[in-house]
């Protein structure tokens, strides 16, 4: 399967999750069969997807989590569990981080960005290694972003399929 399509299909279906949006000010519209109403102050559970309509038009604020100090937290434990084990990672960290990076000034999402290649460049490397000697558990799988996955698997399948390849020739 095509990452760029999983990560897409994951992204909406963050989108729908609920999250938390504080009112700008008095508000009352229906938008896809969601009727939105409320005060100025009011704290409403809405589709993600809504929440950043709303932030964007300054109506309302999107409670969102701080991804630099997650994007740092991850960082950090990965360094410390070791070369051949990976951290836990929400599954989808990299979507929610890639949203955030779109509000970033350049100075800071150059900061920013650093930090995610050498988390990204540190797990592919543990990810190559574990995906040519384990098949993906379930433990494993829990630990992985929805686009970590989908790379596991794809390089697990290419090595097995190269040593069948090689073993098969000894065969003849």
């Amino acid at each position: 399967m095509d990452i760029e399509k999983v990560e897409k299909l994951h992204a909406i279906g963050y989108g729908l999750k609920d999250a938390k949006v504080t009112l700008a000010r008095d508000v009352n519209f229906n938008v896809a069969k969601v009727n939105v109403g409320g005060v100025t102050g009011e704290v409403m559970n809405l589709p993600q997807w809504v929440g950043q309509i709303l932030s964007e038009n300054k109506i309302g604020e999107l409670d969102s989590q701080d991804m630099v100090t997650e994007l740092k937290q991850a960082l950090s434990k990965e360094k410390m569990v070791g070369e051949y084990q990976v951290s836990t990672l929400d599954p989808h960290f990299y979507i929610k981080l890639k949203q955030h990076m779109k509000t970033l000034q350049r100075d800071d999402f150059n900061h920013v960005e650093s930090m995610l290649l050498e988390l990204f460049r540190m797990r592919r490397g543990k990810l190559v290694k574990l995906a040519d000697s384990t098949k993906l558990n379930s433990d494993l799988y829990n630990k992985l972003t929805v686009e970590e996955s989908v790379f596991f698997k794809t390089i697990y399948d290419n090595s097995k399929n190269f040593e069948n390849q090689i073993r098969s020739e000894l065969n003849e």
